[in-house]
């Protein structure tokens, strides 16, 4: 189950990027742990243990990308649906979703949720200046 949401996440995030003052890709990644706390983020991706660490809803991370604006282009349209289809992905498959935003300026962002005995999700930088 778990190696089945992984690579459906790959897929649906396969040459989509996150916009910000600076556009990043999406990596999946996986933890061995079911409920991951600030601090074992913050270890299992190796940043400083003083990290500031924010906590989101995933519908206010995502809200941005998933509203519909007038002036989007067709190729907006289609990037808005595909976060849409992400987004539902995200709440159909995984349990406690949670968005972590770690650090300042350039910003670790991770999309995380559970799964069996696994924490699972999405990781991106977002720069806010």
């Amino acid at each position: 189950m778990t190696q089945s949401i992984i690579e459906q996440l790959t897929k649906l995030t396969q040459d989509l990027l996150w916009m910000s003052e600076a556009d990043y890709p999406w990596e999946v990644v996986s933890y061995n742990c079911p409920n991951i706390t600030p601090g074992k983020l913050l270890e299992q991706s190796n940043l400083p243990s003083d990290t500031a660490v924010e906590t989101v809803s995933i519908e206010r991370f995502f809200a941005p990308a998933l509203r519909e604006q007038s002036w989007h282009n067709e190729e907006e349209r289609a990037t808005r649906i595909r976060y849409q289809e992400l987004f539902n992905f995200l709440n159909e498959q995984l349990n406690d979703l949670r968005v972590y935003r770690c650090g300042e300026v350039e910003i670790d962002v991770y999309v995380l949720g559970t799964v069996e005995d696994k924490t699972v999700g999405l990781k991106t930088t977002v720069v806010e200046t």
